[in-house]
């Protein structure tokens, strides 16, 4: 394993305590009171934990890319994983039972490998198609969250259940403009590339 993919271990393994530090005694009373940090602080560090993971196991890499061309079923997989924890009554039962948190915590760790893997096998085509779709459901679901006039999660009130849409908004408008950004600077340096070589 190289020096980057102990240091992305590192700083995965220095997420992932505080993200399951919120399900445990005395911080799970934070997430239990307020969706914001549940949905917004808990949840996102999860998968950003699973996506920094560097899993060294060629024979598990070699198995998984037989089953998971272009990424394909590694972004179908995550998707699923995602959309599961967005409903209100998935966000419930994970307060309410312990089973079911402990099952958010392993399915979204999992969830953000799954994306790691999916981008290092994908097209440019698919990934964009994916990763709109997951924005637009990010955003969808915030301005549903807002703009409900009943609670849609019961254990939660309906201001909290606001802040936390406002915080899906504001990620999925970030994500957005990083996605932009990002693919027009690649843009511009292999523009730049052929503008050196010529």
């Amino acid at each position: 394993m190289s020096k980057l993919q102990n240091i992305r271990n590192y700083l995965a393994g220095i997420l992932f305590l505080p993200a399951v530090a919120l399900s445990l005694w005395p911080l799970r009373a934070t997430i239990i009171e307020d969706m914001f940090w549940h949905m917004d602080i808990q949840i996102p560090l999860l998968i950003v934990v699973g996506a920094m993971i560097k899993i060294s196991a060629p024979a598990l890499h070699e198995t998984l890319s037989r089953f998971n061309a272009y990424g394909l079923n590694s972004f179908i997989a995550s998707q699923v994983i995602l959309a599961f924890w967005m409903l209100p009554i998935s966000i419930d039962r994970a307060i309410i039972h312990w089973e079911y948190d402990l099952a958010k915590i392993i399915s979204l760790i999992m969830c953000g490998w799954l994306i790691q893997v999916s981008f290092k096998k994908t097209t440019l085509v698919i990934e964009l198609f994916f990763i709109g779709y997951f924005l637009a459901m990010m955003l969808w679901v915030g301005v549903y969250y807002i703009q409900s006039d009943v609670r849609l999660c019961n254990v939660y009130t309906q201001e909290s259940q606001q802040y936390a849409g406002g915080g899906l908004i504001f990620y999925a408008v970030m994500l957005s403009l990083i996605l932009i950004i990002s693919k027009l600077n690649k843009k511009m340096a292999a523009h730049n590339k052929l503008l050196l070589k010529g």
